[in-house]
């Protein structure tokens, strides 16, 4: 099985492979593409591609992502071979981390490949329309001179340094900032899922309400047990669980923090 870098022809074919539940998942191969910090791949058989993913890269650590097989050629070690293939291209001296989010299909396929379960995420859905709550007057729309404070604070949580990618969406996120004028949380609704970042939880829930007003699902970590009450409390149901599984050194984050997650889209 020989991995091909993946092209801007093979968006096309995307459709086919889409997993249920998903949605289109060609921007974010349209993304994968044209970012710098992404190196997507795929199998060809039959002329087409028929599993595909692709390797993000923070400053330090790396995400597998959006690791895909054509439902008709499943369970001949694709998924296995895109994952294997990924791995191999990571420097593990500049990059020792490698994360991924996996779901029911991958996840005995990252078993096999070293990868070991580090927290679960709950994904919830709220049926009926969001109540209409006004929103925090300490949220307002970013501005340049918080920059390096919302980096901060992704990296406090997140354990990682992500502003390579991070820097593409913060134009067009919200931020929730005190009294003192001290930044206190990000909501970055145009990076994949919409992650939601704060150091406490009064910021985390305001920006929450804010993200539910116009989206009704949520996925954050199990480990955020006052983020699940809140939403709980608000009509959010947990429909499913995912696994967020990490090979090599365990870093230091906060998932009590994370009051939403990117995805395994972007890491």
């Amino acid at each position: 099985m020989i991995c091909q870098e993946f092209t801007a022809d093979d968006i096309a074919f995307l459709p086919a492979l889409e997993p249920e539940g998903w949605g289109d998942i060609r921007p974010r191969f349209e993304f994968f593409l044209r970012s710098e910090y992404c190196k997507p791949i795929k199998i060809v058989e039959d002329g087409r591609p028929v599993a595909v993913g692709t390797s993000i890269f923070h400053s330090d650590t790396v995400w597998l992502a959006c690791i895909i097989t054509h439902a008709d050629y499943r369970n001949r070690g694709l998924g296995s071979a895109i994952t294997r293939h990924l791995i191999g291209n990571v420097d593990r001296n500049r990059y020792p981390t490698i994360n991924l989010d996996a779901t029911e299909f991958g996840y005995p396929v990252y078993l096999k490949q070293g990868f070991e379960v580090e927290c679960q995420y709950a994904h919830l859905r709220r049926e009926d329309n969001a109540p209409e709550l006004p929103p925090s007057p300490q949220i307002r729309p970013f501005t340049e001179d918080f920059r390096e404070a919302a980096y901060a604070i992704d990296r406090m949580v997140s354990g990682e340094d992500r502003r390579g990618i991070m820097a593409e969406f913060l134009a067009d996120s919200f931020i929730y900032v005190d009294s003192n004028e001290a930044l206190q949380g990000v909501y970055l609704p145009s990076w994949s899922d919409g992650p939601i970042v704060a150091t406490n939880n009064a910021a985390g829930f305001a920006l929450m309400q804010l993200r539910a007003a116009s989206r009704p699902f949520a996925i954050l970590p199990m480990d955020n047990t006052a983020g699940l009450k809140f939403l709980q409390e608000h009509d959010f149901h947990i429909r499913k669980t995912s696994r967020r599984m990490i090979l090599g050194p365990k870093r230091v984050w906060h998932p009590e923090h994370l009051y939403n997650r990117i995805s395994g889209a972007l890491g």
